[in-house]
C-alpha cells in the first residue's frame, strides 16, 4: 500500500537515496521526480543528455518494476528534442520503466503530446496524474471549463487519474482556507472523473535557506504542509495520500554563479524532520569555515533529543559517522542522499500522516 509520495529532483543524490531505502520503506512510496531546474535553461542537446542520465539512474536505483511519476514542470516548455516534443522524448527515454505521466492546466502542447504518445502505444501506464497548483484548485467551478478543454481528451486515454494538489512552498498559505479549497475541489473532481489516488504535497522550505536561517545558527520550522494535509483529509470525502518535497525546496535550482565564487557563496546545511517540524542548521561560507563545519553540524544534530539514532536508517548512520569523523568529510553534495533517506524513512515509519 502506498502511503507517502516524496517529490524529488531527478538528481544523483535523490536517485542514490532511492537505492539506500530498506524494502519496507521503498514498498510504501511512489516517488515523484521533477526534471531538475537549471540556470540558464536547457538547450535540446543538454536536455537529451540529462534525460538519458536520468533513465540510467532510475533503472539502477529504483528499478523497473515499481511505479513513479515524472514531470518537467520546472524547466522551459518550448524545446524540440531530436524532432520530438521534449516531454515525449523524456517519456520515450523512460520506456521499460513504470512511469506515470503528468499533465496540467495551461500546458496544451505537453498534454497533447501525452495524448498522442498514449494512442501510439508509447505509454504503458493505465493512470495519468493531474498536477493542480494553488491557482488551479482555489475554485473548481471557475476552472471546470478549462479542465474540460485542456484535459478531457488526455483523460479519455487512461483508465484512472491520480489527482495531485501541489501547494509548492506553504509558508504564506492560510492552512484552513487552503485545506477547504483542496477538499471542495477533490469532492467535485472525484464525482466527475475516475480518480485512483488523491495526493497533497507542499513544502515549508524556501528556495534559499538564507530566507529561513541565519549563518552559523539553527531554526525549528513548523511544517505547514502537514497541517494542510491533515485538515484537508478531515474535510474531503476521499482517501488522501501525503506528499512533500523532502529536504529540498520546490524552487531549488542549480546555481548559475561563477564556479570561482562557490566557496564564498556556499555554506554547509542540514535539514532533519521530526514531529511535524524541520530542524534546519546552517554554517558559514565554505571559504571562511571549510567543509569540516559538518563535524559540528552533525554533532549538534545527533545531540538533539529527537534524533532517531544509529540504526534507524542509512541517513542516521551517516550523520553519526560524520560527527565521529569516520570516513571522508561530509560535503554539500554528499549530505543530500542521507538527508533524503532519513526523511523518507521517518515519513513512512514514524510520522503521523
Amino acid at each position: 500500500m502506498i502511503r507517502y509520495i516524496p517529490f524529488l529532483k531527478a538528481k544523483r543524490g535523490e536517485f542514490t537515496a532511492m537505492g539506500a531505502l530498506v524494502p519496507k520503506v521503498k514498498q510504501a512510496i511512489c516517488p515523484f521526480f521533477d526534471f531538475p531546474r537549471r540556470k540558464p535553461d536547457y538547450k535540446a542537446d543538454a536536455y537529451a543528455a540529462k534525460a538519458h542520465s536520468i533513465a540510467t539512474s532510475l533503472k539502477k536505483h529504483w528499478g523497473t518494476d515499481a511505479e513513479f511519476y515524472f514531470d518537467d514542470l520546472d524547466i522551459g516548455q518550448k524545446l524540440t528534442v531530436k524532432g520530438e516534443h521534449q516531454y515525449v522524448y523524456m517519456l520515450k527515454t523512460l520506456k521499460g520503466l513504470q512511469v506515470i505521466p503528468v499533465v496540467a492546466l495551461d500546458r496544451i502542447k505537453h498534454n497533447d503530446a501525452v495524448t498522442q504518445l498514449k494512442r501510439d502505444g508509447g505509454i504503458a501506464s493505465a493512470t495519468v496524474a493531474f498536477r493542480a497548483e494553488q491557482g488551479d484548485f482555489e475554485d473548481f467551478e471557475a476552472k471546470q471549463d478549462q479542465i474540460d478543454y485542456d484535459l478531457a481528451t488526455v483523460f479519455k486515454e487512461f483508465e484512472g487519474i491520480d489527482l495531485i494538489f501541489d501547494c509548492r512552498v506553504c509558508s504564506g498559505l492560510d492552512v484552513s482556507l487552503t485545506a477547504q479549497q483542496i477538499a471542495a475541489f477533490a469532492r467535485k473532481f472525484c464525482k466527475s472523473y475516475d480518480v485512483r489516488r488523491v495526493i497533497i504535497t507542499g513544502s515549508s522550505i524556501p528556495g534559499s535557506l538564507r530566507d529561513l536561517v541565519k549563518p552559523n545558527s539553527t531554526e525549528t520550522v513548523t511544517r505547514r504542509e502537514l497541517a494542510i494535509i491533515s485538515k484537508a483529509r478531515d474535510l474531503a470525502d476521499a482517501d488522501v495520500v501525503a506528499g512533500d518535497y523532502a529536504t529540498v525546496s520546490p524552487f531549488y535550482s542549480d546555481a548559475d554563479f561563477d564556479p570561482k565564487l562557490f566557496q564564498k557563496l556556499t555554506a554547509p546545511r542540514l535539514i532533519y524532520s521530526f514531529n511535524h517540524s524541520h530542524y534546519v542548521a546552517r554554517g558559514i561560507s565554505l571559504e571562511s569555515g571549510g567543509q569540516t563545519q559538518y563535524v559540528g553540524l552533525t554533532k549538534a544534530l545527533c545531540g538533539q533529543v529527537y534524533f532517531r539514532g544509529r540504526g534507524y536508517s542509512a541517513g542516521e548512520d551517516y550523520f553519526d559517522d560524520k560527527r565521529r569523523r569516520i570516513g571522508k568529510n561530509a560535503t554539500n553534495g554528499t549530505v543530500v542522499t542521507p538527508s533524503v533517506v532519513a526523511h523518507i524513512t521517518y515519513m513512512v515509519l514514524g510520522a503521523k500522516l
